[in-house]
């Protein structure tokens, strides 16, 4: 396996979702393979029971359970898929075997749209693309209309109630966001410091960060890692947005958030979360930004682009 293997998985039920959900597991470990999950936790719950009782306790201790917390921003598949992507990879640079990740819909991340889902099957689609992982996605036969048609349009593969693997809709990623743009984050209010800025005022970008970070009690090496996260994103909306754009910075306890707006119309949707070609010399800027944030998120609307960047101490 050389990369990855993108596959819907549906379900009738709870019953049968769990049928499913814990023979794809079980085949995945009985391989040698590691499984990571993001599920339910009642979902979780009846998985480790099954593997408990198929393999004992110490297979149970092998599963790493990712994160989905979609924080005070809101939900971000983006951010997501940069922190599986981030778990798996280092699974894999380590041996560990071939990774297996199980995910679960879950209706409350979700609007009628399917705006969530389509944002983050895409950015997984791109994030774990070059990885030999196989990510199997389990949804309910039931969905909303708008909600099945992304899910049918973000999966190359089907896994068969038998465990097989079947063609499916020949996906492209970038393209399940043109209908369904990524969401906007919730409001923070009024910001702490807001100015525009230019190629010229980068220098005066990095210091007001340097200067909400040190405020807020950042160590040096991690203030230092924020400031080139912003700085990438500031470079990129003077240099390929527009000539000016504006930073807002907040300083909620214990976090800096920094959004960056610029009036330019970004081409790719979900920047910075395909692994970098190693023979460009450009290219690397919002990948760099996405491994040192704990939240990075692009959104278009009518009046340019926009990325929030979220870190804590």
């Amino acid at each position: 396996m050389s990369g990855l293997v993108h596959a819907l998985c549906r379900a009738r039920d709870d019953e049968d979702l769990a049928g499913r959900l814990s023979a794809a597991v079980l085949d995945a470990l009985a391989a040698g393979g590691t499984v990571a999950t993001l599920l339910r936790p009642v979902t979780e719950v009846a998985l480790r029971g099954r593997v408990a009782g198929a393999l004992g306790a110490d297979a149970v201790a092998g599963l790493l359970r990712l994160r989905r917390d979609s924080g005070p921003d809101g939900p971000s598949g983006q951010t997501v898929a940069g922190l599986l992507a981030r778990d798996v990879r280092e699974r894999v640079r380590r041996g560990d075997g071939p990774v297996t990740v199980v995910v679960e819909y879950s209706a409350d991340l979700d609007d009628p749209r399917g705006a969530y889902w389509g944002e983050v099957e895409a950015a997984v689609a791109l994030a774990l693309a070059d990885l030999p992982v196989h990510l199997h996605c389990f949804f309910p036969d039931r969905l909303p209309a708008p909600v099945a048609e992304v899910v049918r349009r973000a999966h190359p593969w089907v896994r068969d109630a038998d465990g097989s693997l079947s063609p499916g809709e020949p996906a492209d990623p970038r393209r399940l966001l043109d209908d369904v743009p990524a969401a906007v984050p919730a409001e923070l209010g009024a910001p702490a410091v807001a100015f525009r800025f230019d190629a010229a005022r980068l220098r005066e970008v990095r210091r007001a960060v340097g200067e909400a970070l040190r405020g807020q009690g950042f160590p040096g090496s991690r203030a230092e890692d924020v400031t080139v996260a912003v700085n990438e994103v500031a470079t990129n909306a003077v240099h390929h947005g527009s000539r000016t754009a504006e930073l807002m910075l907040w300083t909620p306890e214990h976090d800096v958030v920094c959004e960056i707006h610029d009036g330019g119309r970004l081409a790719d949707p979900l920047p910075g979360l395909a692994t970098p070609d190693p023979g460009r010399a450009h290219g690397r800027g919002m990948w760099i930004a996405r491994q040192l944030c704990d939240l990075l998120h692009v959104w278009r609307d009518d009046t340019g682009t926009h990325v929030r960047i979220r870190a804590a101490a």
